[in-house]
């Protein structure tokens, strides 16, 4: 009785923001729901100088050519670039666990929470290998395994197979708090971090919360798309 006074003494000296927030069964925050994803098309926006580019990385962002982007190719967007499309997900939790299904391009995502480490059987992938843990009531996820044929945004900021991608996922009254953090030693000096806040989406009337998209493989406009390279390829 008193180990129990004393953890409901406890509780009540909790933040109201930590007492506030929805919880699983087994005391964690509950990530679960149906999410907006903020679209950042330019993950460097406002502190593009900022950036820590090494020689090959500002070698590429300066000859990108928006025709080029991947997904223009129907190819999938990538980490950590799936987590601003503006397209809403949804998230499914159990204890081991975390489950992220993406409106675009039906992507889906499985985060192993049990304690295993990375899944070194298979080669690198768009969307690689995601495990997490929790420290304290923020969700950490480290994906690796991560091919180069992905860009980190829209606006072309590219990457190397040596990528790493740090995820900080924070529930708050208002949603997930989310700290992205860029670690790739090829094209950035040093790792870079950027956030962004997860709104909970609202149900439209008659419309399912996630709808269907399919990218059309074989697009034979290819041949039209318009480029932004010009002669300095810095436009």
């Amino acid at each position: 009785m008193i180990l129990a006074g004393f953890a409901a003494f406890a509780w009540t000296l909790m933040p109201a923001a930590a007492q506030s927030i929805p919880r699983t069964a087994d005391g964690k925050p509950d990530l679960s729901g149906y999410w907006n994803l903020p679209y950042m098309p330019n993950l460097a926006f406002g502190k593009e100088a900022e950036v820590p580019y090494t020689p090959a990385g500002a070698e590429a962002f300066k000859n990108r050519d928006a025709k080029d982007d991947p997904t223009g190719l129907c190819l999938p967007p990538g980490m950590p670039r799936i987590m601003h499309s503006p397209f809403p997900m949804a998230i499914f939790q159990t204890r081991d666990q975390i489950a992220m299904l993406f409106e675009y391009q039906r992507i889906w995502r499985l985060i192993d929470i049990s304690g295993h480490g990375h899944n070194t059987d298979t080669g690198p992938t768009f969307m690689g290998d995601s495990i997490g843990h929790w420290e304290g009531d923020t969700l950490v996820i480290e994906t690796t395994s991560l091919n180069d044929r992905s860009w980190l945004d829209t606006t072309g900021h590219q990457h190397s197979a040596k990528l790493r991608v740090l995820e900080r996922l924070r529930r708050t009254p208002q949603g997930i708090m989310l700290e992205e953090t860029v670690n790739d030693p090829v094209m950035y000096s040093k790792p870079w971090t950027h956030e962004n806040l997860l709104k909970p989406l609202e149900a439209s009337a008659g419309l399912p919360m996630l709808l269907e998209y399919f990218c059309n493989d074989n697009n034979v406009d290819i041949q039209h798309l318009v480029g932004t390279k010009s002669g300095s390829g810095n436009q």
